[in-house]
């Protein structure tokens, strides 16, 4: 009597082989819909998603924020984008230029005149993170980016660019003169702390300050003291940071320019500014 011997597959469904054709077809269809020439003969052939970096580079908007850009003719040395970078990452640097040098027209602060130099900016790319306040709040419309993104190197030493690196050509400034106070604070004096040693006025990038007698007395003369004329000041601290008894301090201002956007730009819509949550189902404008 022979014995009966269970079918291993008995009771299995049967499994497919793997099978390698069918997506080497549907990889050699996608590369050649999207072959230049082959993808118009191709059903469901089109234009290539991807760009053969770095010969063909993509067009970016004209807002995009890649490589810093100074016009020096517009700017003041106000050091105020320094103030406002939240990474610390600008650093101002002393650049000896001829008397006739025409960064110097119009003449700005009264030290820097005395020296022949002027106050550029240098930017650490390597820690800077482009949020772009540094253009945003810059009261002479300077400080402007460029659509240059290739910022990669070997070493963090050349991620520091120096203020002559980051200089606009000269044939590309309109050198029109912009004065705008966008931060929105203006210098308050405590009279009676001040000891009239004028370095505010020196320092002052817009020359807004004027010195004159003040009420207190010094061996019988009065004591001068800084005069502020707020038309032309821009909110960027100088004199505070100089005094050296503290008797300047900083106070927010309502009305200027850009309390109701109209200084800013990029990044602020003209008219009322809302929260997003107050402006759900709302149209917003371009």
């Amino acid at each position: 009597m022979k014995s009966k011997r269970s079918d291993p597959t008995e009771g299995k469904t049967a499994v497919p082989r793997p099978s390698f054709f069918r997506p080497l077809l549907a990889t050699m269809k996608q590369t050649l819909q999207t072959t230049p020439g082959i993808n118009r003969l191709i059903p469901g052939g089109r234009v290539p998603v991807t760009r053969l970096y770095p010969y063909e580079k993509i067009e970016l908007p004209a807002s995009f924020r890649g490589q810093h850009v100074i016009d020096w003719y517009k700017c003041i040395g106000c050091e105020l984008c320094a103030k406002v970078c939240p990474n610390e990452c600008i650093y101002f640097e002393f650049v000896e230029v001829d008397e006739k040098s025409p960064y110097l027209l119009p003449s700005r602060a009264i030290m820097d005149e005395h020296k022949k130099v002027v106050r550029r900016p240098a930017v650490d790319v390597g820690h800077c993170l482009f949020c772009g306040n540094c253009s945003e709040y810059c009261p002479t419309d300077a400080w402007m980016f460029s659509q240059e993104f290739e910022h990669a190197d070997y070493s963090r030493e050349d991620l520091f660019y120096h203020a002559e690196e980051l200089k606009e050509p000269d044939d590309a400034s309109d050198k029109e003169i912009v004065l705008i106070n966008r931060i929105e604070e203006h210098p308050i004096l405590e009279v009676d702390v001040c000891i009239g040693c004028k370095k505010c006025e020196r320092e002052c990038p817009t020359r807004c300050i004027d010195m004159v007698d003040g009420p207190n007395l010094r061996k019988g003369k009065p004591i001068v003291i800084p005069e502020f004329d707020y038309n032309k000041c821009i909110g960027c601290q100088q004199c505070v940071d100089v005094c050296p008894v503290d008797c300047l301090h900083m106070e927010e201002v309502a009305g200027l320019a850009g309390a109701k956007g109209e200084g800013f730009y990029n990044i602020n819509f003209e008219g009322e500014v809302k929260l997003l949550e107050e402006t759900a189902g709302q149209k917003i404008p371009k």
